[in-house]
């Protein structure tokens, strides 16, 4: 617990001053966080004994993020969505050189997998920030998630008794989640003043990060049961990997955008 809160209080101030001044210290950020990841993901499908592209990967990776910050300063947030036909394709070249006799196909669908599940739905935290001027909605979400999964954590330790998803997560309860879902409301409301969000659309949203933000952490422990690993490296002290601190926003992302897009700035 204290080499987590040392970490906590030592990256913390980064992350937020990276989001609320954005340009390219944040576009950085997201970048190191993203290829970081990335590779990690890999290295558990590597554990497997599958041979993913990393250099394909990786490369793709940063060409999504760097790309959804470029799309903004050219009004192009459509194309972000063309460029995956011409990602998933250089993924499928990249089976021709793998040189493996056998099991191939799956090389490139984890390759694929990978960009995905990191590259283009962490892109998403590029468009969030670009929102407002000085990151709001980043901030409500960041908040929001931060609470939750701090939440579950504790009251699952003090009093989780009923597994959630054993075979997925042993230590994770209903009781921690159920915990952490109705502070995600109550974070959610607390912090709706970093957007100006209208308490309707604030609890709407705390409500879709309640769930969808332990949805994603659930996600990221199914790929780590099925490599045979603990975390997702022992990168960040107390915490694993990159991977598992970011895991809570990768699915959450996206559908807090799209629903900010759709509901709140139409």
């Amino acid at each position: 617990m204290i080499t987590r809160l040392i970490t906590i209080l030592l990256g913390m101030p980064i992350i937020l001053a990276c989001v609320y001044f954005g340009g390219i210290p944040f576009l950085l950020l997201v970048l190191a966080l993203a290829v970081i990841s990335v590779n990690e993901f890999y290295n558990l499908m590597l554990k497997k004994g599958l041979f993913p592209a990393y250099f394909v990967g990786n490369i793709i990776t940063i060409f999504f993020i760097v790309f959804a910050s470029y799309a903004l300063k050219r009004n192009w947030e459509p194309a972000h969505s063309a460029i995956f036909t011409l990602a998933a394709s250089a993924a499928l070249i990249s089976g021709i050189f793998l040189k493996r006799e056998k099991d191939t196909i799956v090389d490139v669908a984890v390759t694929i997998l990978g960009m995905i599940y990191v590259g283009w739905f962490f892109s998403y935290i590029i468009f969030i920030r670009s929102l407002t001027e000085h990151g709001g909605y980043l901030f409500f979400l960041l908040f929001t998630i931060w609470a939750m999964d701090i939440a579950s954590y504790l009251a699952g330790r003090a009093f989780g008794r009923t597994k959630l998803a054993p075979a997925i997560s042993p230590k994770k309860t209903w009781e921690g989640a159920v915990f952490g879902f109705l502070i995600s409301l109550v974070a959610a409301s607390i912090f709706s003043w970093t957007a100006d969000l209208e308490i309707f659309h604030a609890l709407t949203l705390g409500i879709l990060i309640g769930i969808f933000g332990q949805v994603s952490d659930l996600i990221e422990s199914l790929i780590k049961r099925d490599a045979g690993a603990k975390d997702s490296s022992s990168l960040v002290p107390g915490h694993g990997g990159v991977l598992d601190r970011i895991d809570s926003f990768i699915i959450t992302a996206p559908l807090l955008y799209y629903y900010i897009v759709l509901f709140i700035l139409k």
